[in-house]
């Protein structure tokens, strides 16, 4: 399986798709990170160019732990709205990478760019699958596109596909760490008043998969939305649409 994880930011894309793009890894497939921005201005306390170049690093940091290929689309950050040509280039990045399957932002998001990317993710699989559309490449059709849970788009996540991630929940935490804004978002590892106006990236990330694992009955677990415009199957996802929770293994 091929599987091509859309995240707003560098850090999202891992956040959304990392675990399930380990999974696939395993089984002898590819993973592709796709980040919209790097997300440079997310630290006041240092200089925008230079933490670019720190994301840069991490970004492919986090690819190579995972086993799969990281790509930044260009854009800066706060800069990607919904747009027909954004959601060219990425259709093209799917004609070229020629995914199963796309994981990216839900729309129910706090973050205006979760919510673009979002947008933009759906307008970009529809136009890699036309053939009129003037998009570069061989017209590709994603077969599913799975929403993952973010810490900021929970408005309305309502998740009925489960995927026990146990087997790769170092591996994906590992790519996760791979990122300074999460390492410092470790209990008594940020500045002094972190807890009290940061985001608890390690803490969430830590206890969602044992909670979403209680719900699926296995150890841990992530969870999943899937958007019903996409309803060809995919190998070891073919019932993903059907009126009921669905764990896989």
């Amino acid at each position: 399986m091929r599987i091509m994880a859309v995240g707003a930011h560098a850090f999202d894309a891992e956040v959304l798709g990392g675990a399930l793009i380990a999974k696939a890894v395993q089984d002898g497939g590819e993973g592709l990170l796709v980040h919209m921005t790097l997300g440079e201005r997310g630290r006041p306390d240092k200089e925008p160019a230079a933490y670019a170049e720190q994301l840069k690093g991490e970004l492919q940091a986090a690819a190579r732990v995972l086993g799969c290929e990281a790509l930044w689309m260009g854009y800066p950050a706060g800069e990607i709205p919904v747009s027909q040509g954004i959601a060219a280039a990425l259709a093209r990045v799917m004609r070229q990478f020629r995914p199963d399957l796309v994981v990216s932002h839900w729309r129910g998001s706090w973050h205006p760019r979760h919510v673009s990317t979002y947008h933009n993710v759906l307008q970009g699989v529809a136009l890699a699958a036309d053939p009129t559309a003037l998009c570069v490449g061989i017209p590709h059709r994603v077969s599913q596109v799975l929403f993952g849970e973010n810490c900021e788009d929970l408005h309305g996540f309502d998740p009925w596909l489960y995927v026990d991630i146990s087997k790769v929940l170092e591996q994906w935490t590992a790519a996760l760490a791979c990122y300074e804004l999460y390492r410092r978002s470790v209990p008594g590892a940020g500045p002094p008043d972190y807890e009290r106006t940061g985001i608890p990236y390690a803490t969430y990330y830590r206890a969602m998969p044992r909670v979403r694992g209680l719900e699926a009955g296995v150890p841990f677990a992530q969870a999943f939305m899937a958007c019903k415009r996409a309803t060809d199957s995919v190998a070891g996802l073919e019932t993903i649409l059907a009126d009921s929770r669905l764990i896989l293994s």
